[in-house]
């Protein structure tokens, strides 16, 4: 297709800057704040959709590498015993080695690489109306400002305002019935590196270079409510006093009541396919966001990107090139999201280690191929 297309990406976050990294001649949205949260993870083929985006030597550099033997996804009871090890990872030639890094850092990183390529960043900034066309898109800005694009990328995440004017009808994320508290816990590394689970719920943790412990957690919460700054303390304190493992004990010594804990809800939403409309399309989280069973929501992302430009570059019009991506992506992105929420299920049953292991392991074997 002729270079010379200009598209809108609405959304700055991972999606919204590796599909204005791919794509570049773009320009970004972004609302509010995208240097928000903990840290995330790239492994399988997701690493390699950072060496297609350029940029996995600058995150590899500034974030954690997981060696292909790591035991980051070990099973541990509350005293430190191992119940499971995690299932095997398939390789292949090209693999690389998989990487955790600070989210904000990862934010800079891309930020930095996108306005190099000439991408413009509008922060602060959203759409008021968008008129989608078979020939293109015009948008009206908070701004007040009208421009006009060849094609529109909604990339905004779970609650997309983007998803909804596309498709006023499209159904609402469904809540999993469990519940993710984040926490970046300030200090050196604490070993083993693994995961931990007692009655109360399960955790894990893994060093980040910028001098943090970065410890995720998962409880059971049948119905979903909004939790108050002094009940997720008293939640996530009463997970680690139910953990004697000699380093949850160390953890437990850098917690305070003021300590900046991220609680959110587990969603999810698997928008049926097609995920565009006429020069518009949905990526990334806006079009099948997951739960964080399987650490692979902002690596889907990436290779949503790599993807889109590669579809965009390859296809003879736009509304083909949405095709050839929809067709590409949809059963990937659908193993992840079904997966992911299955995995919520048995962890809410209580089903044995092996059941959840044999699950994730074909999983992670079917998200092998490439993408």
């Amino acid at each position: 297709m002729e270079p010379s297309l200009t598209a809108l990406v609405v959304g700055g976050g991972i999606a919204g800057l590796s599909s204005a990294i791919a794509l570049t001649r773009c320009e970004v949205l972004e609302k509010g704040n995208p240097r928000e949260g903990a840290s995330i993870a790239f492994s399988g083929r997701a690493a390699n959709a950072l060496v297609d985006l350029g940029i996995y030597d600058l995150v590899h550099s500034a974030g954690t590498p997981f060696p292909y033997d790591s035991q980051v996804a070990t099973m541990r009871d509350a005293a430190g015993n191992i119940l499971s090890r995690g299932p095997s990872r398939p390789t292949w030639p090209d693999a690389k080695e998989a990487v955790g890094i600070y989210r904000p850092t990862f934010i800079d990183i891309m930020m930095k690489v996108a306005v190099d390529l000439g991408v413009q960043i509008h922060i602060g900034t959203t759409f008021e109306k968008i008129q989608n066309s078979t020939s293109g898109v015009t948008v009206q800005l908070s701004t007040g400002e009208q421009r006009s694009y060849d094609f529109l990328v909604g990339a905004d995440g779970i609650n997309s305002a983007t998803r909804k004017n596309i498709f006023p009808s499209s159904p609402d994320p469904q809540y999993s019935g469990q519940l993710s508290i984040r926490w970046m816990a300030p200090g050196p590394q604490v070993q083993p590196e693994s995961w931990y689970q007692s009655s109360l719920g399960r955790l894990g943790f893994y060093y980040l270079p910028d001098g943090y412990v970065y410890v995720p957690s998962v409880f059971d919460q049948p119905e979903k409510k909004r939790l108050t700054k002094e009940e997720i303390y008293h939640l996530f304190r009463d997970l680690l006093d139910s953990m004697t493992a000699p380093a949850i004990e160390e953890l437990r010594q850098r917690l305070h009541p003021d300590s900046d804990l991220i609680a959110r809800p587990f969603r999810w939403i698997l928008l049926s396919a097609p995920w565009y409309d006429n020069r518009s399309i949905l990526i990334g989280d806006a079009a099948h966001a997951t739960t964080a069973h399987m650490g692979m929501g902002g690596g889907m992302a990436l290779e949503d990107s790599v993807v889109l430009a590669q579809c965009i570059r390859d296809a003879p019009t736009v509304d083909e090139a949405f095709k050839a991506f929809v067709e590409r992506r949809y059963e990937r992105v659908k193993t992840v999201v079904n997966t992911s929420v299955e995995l919520s299920n048995l962890e809410q049953r209580d089903a044995p280690p092996a059941e959840k292991m044999g699950l994730l392991g074909a999983a992670f074997a079917a998200l092998s191929s490439p993408y």
